[in-house]
């Protein structure tokens, strides 16, 4: 099996996607042009505010998007396609625009995240990628947002990546980066994402030596007097001591796995500054999400590992995206856009390609999610204080530059002053702004 093909992406997607397209191909309607929008129909749990992320995984995904003859071979051979869509797919190459939210954006019930205009098959293609990847991005990102903040400025470690399969943590490194976590224990999103890593030891090291003092004394010798030193394997009490006689009590800071990790973090903090150690720092760890990091805050902790919640998106493992067709070529001469929508009960969306704007008040405050349907090619957009949402990523299938991981950090930091802070971290409740959809030009400014 050659490495193009265990490279791209193309077949990490859902059966129907391919069956579907032959059915157009035959039909002669996979070169209509179509317009789809990604978006949620509601933020998971009732949270006020999600975080968007995906799109430098998206890119890269769409760049080396490629069917090789392996590919085209097997779809063939399972009877998926047939000759005609076979040929179709023969040097396909991604030929439409994307355009979406940038990387730390926030979005709400309906923000179209991402909106493809492309043939009909081309966008079939690259359904299930898109909600695959934005879908898990924002999730872990959305959680992270919540985490950090519930740290209020503490410094808070991403350590989640033995609970995910290996290549999701390494895509879990980077969404929790954008949401705001100060450094990943994952190496991989290290080198290929240039994200801080740190780690401090396991109980694993401690339990390999004789008694704790010895692993303590080889810790201090070879990793630094300097290091974290994991306090808990047997008695915590102790543990800080040999950690403090191990390094003549210069150690940096201990950290802290089980047991009632506020009363133990109090007793630490006594204990250190007692025995002389006044600048050694508390971390802890074990499954912390944003409710349990939000009662310890005011415990003497100065960092926190979050781990297996945080990249299961802390009780939302997805977004919740769909992606759904908002327009399409018709029939006529003129072979103008139709807009189609779904109506079934339950799932009601709103057709028509959109422009995303947020309003916002004199004090910068967001009060509403602005989208105005376009109607051939005129939107009109009333006067007063709106911020784009949307940018270009991809332009006649040539890829856009993106903006950087501490980009996507720094905008995430200053668009989340347009959320109150006391109802960031609120759950089972509204949407912090209403979203709105005008459909015609009678808007008020």
């Amino acid at each position: 099996m050659d490495n193009e093909f265990l490279k791209s992406q193309v077949l990490h997607t859902d059966h129907y996607e391919f069956t579907m397209l032959d059915a157009l191909v035959k039909a002669g309607h996979a070169d209509k042009k179509s317009a789809f929008e990604v978006f949620a129909r509601e933020i998971p749990l009732g949270r006020p505010y999600g975080v968007y992320a995906g799109n430098g995984r998206l890119l890269q995904t769409l760049q080396n998007l490629k069917f090789n003859k392996e590919h085209l071979a097997y779809l063939e051979r399972q009877k998926i396609i047939s000759s005609p869509t076979k040929n179709w797919l023969t040097g396909f190459q991604f030929s439409g625009d994307i355009t979406g939210y940038r990387e730390g954006e926030i979005y709400f019930p309906l923000s179209p995240v991402i909106t493809v205009e492309s043939r009909l098959g081309e966008a079939l293609i690259l359904e299930t990628l898109i909600l695959s990847i934005t879908n898990f991005d924002s999730a872990v990102a959305s959680a992270a947002s919540r985490i950090v903040g519930a740290a209020a400025g503490r410094y808070v470690m991403e350590a989640g990546s033995r609970r995910i399969t290996p290549e999701a943590g390494v895509h879990a490194a980077r969404a929790a980066y954008i949401g705001g976590v100060d450094v990943t224990s994952n190496l991989e999103a290290g080198r290929r994402w240039g994200i801080p890593t740190a780690g401090t030891a396991s109980h694993a090291f401690t339990l390999a030596f004789e008694s704790e003092i010895e692993a303590f004394q080889t810790q201090s010798e070879h990793l630094g007097e300097d290091s974290i030193f994991l306090v808990d394997t047997y008695d915590i009490e102790k543990g800080i001591r040999n950690a403090v006689n191990s390094t003549n009590a210069n150690l940096r800071g201990i950290r802290i796995d089980s047991g009632d990790l506020a009363t133990e973090a109090q007793i630490a903090r006594n204990l250190l500054d007692d025995l002389g150690a006044h600048q050694a720092e508390i971390m802890v760890s074990g499954d912390l999400d944003e409710y349990r990091i939000a009662d310890l805050v005011n415990a003497p902790i100065d960092a926190f590992e979050a781990g297996h919640r945080l990249v299961t998106g802390s009780g939302a493992g997805s977004a919740g995206f769909v992606y759904k067709l908002v327009a399409i070529e018709g029939s006529s001469p003129e072979k103008t856009m139709r807009i189609v929508a779904k109506t079934s009960k339950g799932k009601i969306s709103k057709g028509g390609r959109k422009l995303a704007k947020r309003k916002r008040d004199l004090a910068g405050a967001a009060i509403e999610e602005s989208l105005f349907v376009k109607s051939h090619k005129n939107i009109e957009v009333p006067s007063g204080n709106y911020r784009d949402l949307q940018y270009q990523l991809v332009e006649g299938g040539v890829v856009k530059e993106d903006l950087s991981l501490e980009d996507a950090r720094t905008h995430l930091t200053k668009v989340l002053s347009e959320i109150p802070e006391e109802i960031r971290l609120c759950v089972n409740g509204d949407p912090a702004v209403p979203t709105v959809i005008y459909e015609n030009k009678e808007t008020d400014g």
